[in-house]
């Protein structure tokens, strides 16, 4: 059960502590998604993998009451047996114990969320905590009418800037046309993400996630976007659900352009292997 949320990906700056092998090619990094509960948790930390991506709401715990708190579910769930507080400390605990750290990416899907769960991320953003910590938000609308609702842009870009160590994961909300493979990312949407890092000088690592199917149809304009925020030392994060239609071809060559030691890949197994990334060793550039 547990081995099927877990997804193999590449990361460009999957870090600082990861080996020269790793970055040069990081689809040697794998993930878990949605680790929401206890029993994910731990078989998580016990497992391979190298990151751990969750979902925070406000919410209760389990069966006790009280105002609301930072919990680990995902929409429109309320109720968890894991707070952010508690999945933080379990992976501090396991980095304190094995030398080789297993970093988070939290996504917030709501400001709320974001703004008080600020002090149980300020604890672990401090210089000596060394674990990768990722802030993830989709902050912008984006392609093919998009109707979920962004997160705040300024206040989610204002409280993650306090934040000095994490990597900021900024990216758009999507839709995807019914079995088509149309849709893009377009230059209005790209100048709207450029304005805001910039208006909030952010001075951070950013990665971009970007739809897989979008991406691979938007190569000018993503490498314009890697291009201006190359200061920043910046990524895209491509991204796909299981149903997505994706011209396999024109993704694997916006990949290699872009490069596997500036690009995540997070998609289902199937794609993945038909990708055929090239294997650690080997240049990654068109």
């Amino acid at each position: 059960m547990f081995a099927a949320l877990l997804v193999f990906a590449v990361a460009a700056s999957f870090v600082v502590h990861a080996d020269e092998e790793i970055m040069k090619n990081l689809s040697l990094v794998t993930w878990a998604h949605a680790v929401n509960n206890k029993t994910y948790l731990e078989a998580s930390l016990a497992s391979e993998v190298s990151m751990l991506e969750a979902d925070i709401v406000l919410g209760h715990v389990t069966g006790k009451d009280g105002p609301p708190i930072p919990i680990m579910a995902h929409p429109p769930a309320t109720t968890s047996d894991l707070t952010l507080a508690d999945f933080m400390a379990a992976v501090a605990q396991y980095n304190n114990v094995n030398a080789k750290q297993k970093g988070v990416k939290l996504d917030f899907k709501v400001i709320d969320a974001f703004e008080k769960s600020q002090e149980i991320i300020a604890r672990f953003s401090k210089p000596e905590v060394t674990f990768p910590l990722w802030l993830n938000a989709d902050i912008l609308p984006g392609p093919i009418k998009a109707t979920t609702k962004p997160v705040d842009p300024d206040k989610f870009l204002e409280l993650a800037s306090k934040h000095a160590r994490a990597v900021l994961s900024v990216g758009w909300t999507t839709a995807h046309a019914p079995n088509s493979s149309e849709g893009e990312y377009n230059r209005d949407q790209i100048g709207d993400m450029l304005r805001l890092l910039n208006n909030h000088r952010i001075n951070q690592t950013v990665t971009f996630p970007l739809r897989a199917g979008l991406a691979s149809n938007s190569q000018p304009v993503v490498l314009d976007l890697l291009r201006e925020t190359k200061y920043l030392n910046s990524s895209m994060t491509v991204w796909a659900s299981e149903d997505d239609p994706i011209e396999v071809e024109r993704l694997r060559a916006l990949i290699l352009t872009v490069g596997l030691e500036r690009t995540y890949v997070d998609v289902p197994r199937e794609l993945s292997a038909r990708l055929k990334l090239p294997t650690p060793g080997l240049n990654t550039k068109n």
